[in-house]
């Protein structure tokens, strides 16, 4: 035997394995098994490039061989371990993982892969000893200290949880893994009994994370804000509120007013808090009349926070309060400017009442304006040239004319008031399609076949773009997105177009004038629409019309359940004739935030959509709404041959399961009400849930 030959052929084969030349590697690799089938080397190779390539069940058969050929070869057995593993074959993947553990301790692949496994198996403390083995031999193991995280996390143990972090930050300060991970603790983690004196490095870490550009900071602001106005200073602000002194002659108040993390989160994050609100609506009108006293060296001293609340005004659409002094102050301010030269202080203030666009003097003297303020020129880009940028783009989107009359006024509405207003989402690694439908549904399982392509998306109902911001990070998919409202789509394309989006096109369309459009897709995602029809299962219909057979559904409908303060709330401002205009905006939500004996105005609250004008518009002013509940769901569904897979809330599910151990998948609709009738809130955002078209 030539074996010379034989690593000529083995050494042309990874090569061009190497390089991704798998059918010539596999004719290579085939040559080599013929002249010396039980070539140990050739069969691993061979092995793992039909397991990369998909073939597992050959893949399977190689590795075998070679595990009788060589049973002390530990990388066989961990090959055989990624390939039980891959087919879910858990107890068969862990006893070879451990097999190759016991043959090489310091193995980190099947360490790290049986960490994983006992890891979603629950077994935890397990999972902590082959990961702290991963880390030994790997010091700078950034993907096992993020599932050592998870774990700590997983254990409420959340100090550990954030130094794993931390350390993850030090070896990358740009992990995505770290940065989403972090997030999503301080999103669902509530930090309690802090104290100026004990958050020094809460506050550094906050900091570090808002001057991220790759997250989304609302989920970041409920833990966040406790970092500014800390729990001992309450009482002293509250009292403050109801006298009559001033809050800028407090040096506790000029103290908050120049934190850096104040202003970040001014800049990046929705205020949704009462209690910061009235905060800003005082500091906001004492700067006003301080700047009409010409009494201007306490806002040149604080001008970044000035800068920043008028971002923040951006954000809120205005939605805070203005009094009638305050009103004709701002009237007389923007005269002020309109004939005389720009003063940054005071094109900051007049921000933080009146958009900037909305004079058109203004408008061109800042486009022929530069500063060397950072806040400053990013004020402008919001609240000028973004807007401009997007009076373009609605000249590039191609449009269907809308003729349903309810539809028209649903556009009317997104055409003055786009929702939601956004900045930034959290940036995440590269993702196909599948892996991030398997997670939605999970527990739940659907076979998938080999071939299955997920290549063509319809987004029905895109809004700006936020639902779309997720997408971007698709690597095998193309997407439609439509919306009825051309001023959201621009704003949404805007949006793409910072996060460098090359996969997506929009279309200006009505959701039941798209059967015209002639494609199939399979996936469609519909979430917050159908309910705004004049009539939801026509809607339906439309969309089962363009899916294809064996197509996955998205759906988002609102709760009759969850909403019932909401009916309540809607009722009562219509009595008292509250129409969608700013103003009257402004004055029901002081109505509902001064009614504090209204169970219903309690609960909105603390409601995300009450804190700025194009979601208070879309909670409780809708000109379109109508509510499910899962019995009519299901008979919905029932009626369309359509198979529920399951809600895509974690949280939801985690509760649930501890109600329902018996139905392994979620997916009981029957159950699932039960739970909803004890838990009425569950759904308080909309149902959300994937469902599949039948094959015929």
């Amino acid at each position: 035997m030539n074996q010379s030959l034989i690593d000529s052929i083995l050494f042309k084969a990874v090569k061009n394995h190497e390089k991704q030349n798998f059918s010539e590697a596999e004719q290579l690799y085939e040559e080599a098994l013929k002249i010396q089938p039980n070539h140990i080397g050739c069969l691993n190779y061979f092995g793992t490039m039909l397991a990369q390539t998909n073939r597992k069940k050959r893949a399977e058969q190689l590795f075998l061989k070679a595990n009788q050929l060589q049973p002390n070869n530990p990388f066989v057995k961990n090959n055989l371990g990624n390939i039980y593993y891959e087919n879910e074959d858990y107890n068969k993947a862990i006893s070879y993982y451990e097999a190759a553990i016991l043959l090489k301790s310091d193995f980190v692949d099947p360490n790290l892969n049986l960490g994983i496994i006992l890891n979603n198996m629950g077994h935890l403390s397990k999972a902590l000893v082959h990961l702290n083995e991963v880390i030994k031999i790997q010091p700078n193991n950034i993907k096992c200290y993020a599932i050592i995280a998870t774990i700590y996390k997983e254990k409420r143990n959340f100090k550990k949880t954030l130094d794993i972090y931390k350390k993850i930050f030090e070896i990358d300060p740009e992990n995505l893994m770290a940065t989403t991970g972090v997030v999503d603790l301080f999103n669902t983690l509530r930090l309690k009994n802090l104290k100026e004196n004990n958050s020094y490095d809460l506050v550094e870490i906050f900091t570090f994370l808002y001057k991220k550009n790759s997250i989304n900071h609302n989920m970041l602001f409920d833990n966040a804000k406790n970092l500014i106005i800390f729990d001992e200073y309450h009482k002293r602000l509250k009292n403050l509120f109801e006298t009559e002194i001033k809050l800028l002659n407090d040096d506790l108040i000029i103290s908050i007013l120049k934190k850096e993390l104040f202003h970040l989160m001014l800049q990046k994050s929705l205020f949704r808090d009462m209690f910061l609100e009235k905060f800003l609506y005082k500091v906001r009108k004492e700067f006003l009349i301080l700047l009409n006293n010409n009494e201007t060296d306490l806002l040149e001293e604080n001008i970044n926070f000035i800068f920043s609340l008028a971002i923040q005004s951006s954000l809120n659409e205005y939605v805070i309060f203005q009094s009638d002094e305050e009103i004709n102050l701002v009237n007389e301010l923007k005269k002020k400017i309109e004939n005389n030269n720009i003063k940054e202080f005071e094109i900051a203030i007049l921000a933080c009442y009146f958009p900037l666009m909305k004079s058109k003097v203004i408008t061109e003297k800042l486009l022929n304006f530069s500063t060397t303020n950072k806040l400053f020129e990013e004020l402008i880009n919001i609240q000028i040239k973004d807007i401009l940028e997007e009076e373009k783009l609605k000249k590039t989107i191609n449009s269907i004319e809308i003729t349903d009359k309810v539809s028209k006024k649903v556009r009317n509405q997104y055409e003055e008031n786009p929702y939601p207003r956004w900045k930034h989402v959290n940036k995440i690694s590269k993702i196909n399609f599948i892996a991030d439908f398997k997670n939605d549904i999970s527990p739940n399982k659907v076979p998938l076949g080999s071939e299955k392509t997920i290549n063509n998306i319809l987004i029905a109902g895109c809004g700006t773009g936020q639902q779309l911001a997720r997408q971007t990070f698709y690597t095998d998919s193309n997407i439609l997105a439509v919306d009825l409202s051309l001023a959201s789509l621009a704003l949404a394309k805007r949006k793409m177009s910072e996060l460098n989006s090359k996969n997506i096109e929009f279309l200006h369309a009505d959701l039941l004038n798209l059967k015209n459009i002639k494609r199939k897709f399979n996936v469609i995602e519909c979430m917050g629409v159908l309910h705004h029809l004049n009539d939801p299962e026509a809607g339906l219909k439309v969309l089962l019309d363009l899916l294809e057979p064996n197509g996955y559904l998205k759906l988002g409908l609102y709760s009759e359940y969850a909403r019932q303060h909401i009916v309540k709330t809607k009722k009562l401002l219509k009595k008292y004739n509250y129409k969608n205009t700013i103003n009257d905006i402004r004055n029901s939500r002081e109505m509902i935030k001064n009614n504090t004996d209204n169970k219903s105005f309690l609960k909105l609250n603390y409601n995300y959509d009450f804190y700025s004008t194009s979601s208070f518009r879309d909670l409780i002013l809708h000109v379109q709404e109508h509510l499910f509940t899962l019995p009519k769901i299901s008979k919905i569904l029932e009626n369309y041959n359509l198979k529920f897979l399951g809600f895509t809330n974690p949280h939801i599910k985690k509760d649930y399961s501890k109600l329902f151990n018996d139905d392994v998948t979620n997916t009981s609709l029957q159950n699932w009400n039960n739970f909803e009738l004890k838990y009425p809130d569950t759904f308080k955002s909309m149902y959300q849930f994937w469902v599949q078209k039948a094959k015929n």
